[in-house]
């Protein structure tokens, strides 16, 4: 379900569906994107705090579905990522959103919204910048294309072609950490026939090891029709050297498909961001040690 474009005057809405935000982040993200043309409402919730978490689920919950109804509301950014995004799913009424489809933003642990959006309802998403990063955002006007009806490229240059091929399918995915969590408790088989992409960051490589085996013998990946690996930022280690590189990684759990798998794609939490629109049928070639993707489609209907 494509969601309807942005257009300049547009007001865009902020809330927290993660950890807890500092608002001078939100004030400075806020005036770049009206310097850009757009009205910005920042939902009274973005700013509470219950420990490490942006307020409570019910504060959360009631934010997002609240701006999700309102018809003066064009999008709605996500403030931050963090932590507990996951712990609000069960309240959303997709149904009702589902309604009144809309452009989501967010990235990290907004993951589990996002593609809880796809699994219950097939709209698309954005896998994009959080809300309070946004003023020091270097890919804004990639993203920018995507919400108002273009279909910009995404650079593969740098990408690594572990397994050649080619595949078409809806991209799904986003941080690692969360999405390990969202086969089998989201509906459906949402993750068959995509492209599955994958970041992470701050964790050590015999945790992510373990996490592709999860996802491996979930079956995940055979149900897949490519897989686009990003940035895993500022990988950690601890005790005994684990040895194993990610590339080592990626190859041993991915042996034996029949799908194109690339590394180094320029998404994570890094110094570069691009965004990938969940939901939106796309192609992945990685042919003669070079990939690219493109999408197939618009992400947004009106433009």
């Amino acid at each position: 379900m494509k969601v309807p474009a942005l257009k300049p005057g547009d007001t865009i809405g902020v809330m927290a569906p993660s950890s807890f935000v500092e608002k001078s982040d939100i004030e400075k993200s806020a005036a770049f994107l009206e310097s850009r043309g757009y009205k910005v409402f920042v939902h009274p919730q973005t700013y509470e705090r219950q420990n490490q978490s942006a307020g409570t689920h019910l504060q959360k919950s009631l934010a997002l579905q609240g701006l999700w109804q309102r018809d003066d509301i064009k999008a709605i950014w996500a403030a931050g990522g963090g932590n507990r995004s996951l712990h609000i799913l069960d309240a959303l009424n997709f149904d009702a959103m589902a309604k009144k489809p809309k452009p989501f933003i967010g990235f990290s642990d907004v993951t589990s919204i996002l593609n809880a959006l796809y699994a219950h309802t097939k709209m698309v998403s954005f896998h994009g910048p959080v809300f309070k990063n946004l003023h020091k955002y270097t890919e804004f006007d990639h993203l920018n294309d995507l919400l108002t009806g273009k279909k910009p490229s995404c650079p593969m240059e740098n990408a690594l072609v572990i397994n050649p091929g080619q595949a078409q399918g809806p991209l799904v995915g986003g941080n690692l950490s969360i999405f390990q969590y969202l086969p089998q408790t989201l509906p459906g088989n949402f993750y068959e026939g995509a492209i599955l992409f994958l970041e992470d960051c701050f964790e050590e490589l015999s945790r992510f090891d373990k996490m592709f085996l999860h996802l491996k013998r979930l079956g995940v990946f055979k149900n897949i029709a490519g897989l686009v690996i990003g940035e895993f930022h500022k990988i950690q280690e601890s005790g005994t050297p684990f040895g194993f590189t990610l590339e080592d990684i990626v190859r041993e759990h991915t042996e034996g498909l029949n799908i194109p798998v690339v590394m180094n794609a320029p998404f994570g939490h890094g110094k570069t961001l691009y965004t990938f629109p969940v939901g939106v049928n796309s192609a992945l070639k990685a042919l003669n040690n070079v990939a690219s993707l493109e999408l197939s489609e618009s992400c947004v209907t009106g433009a």
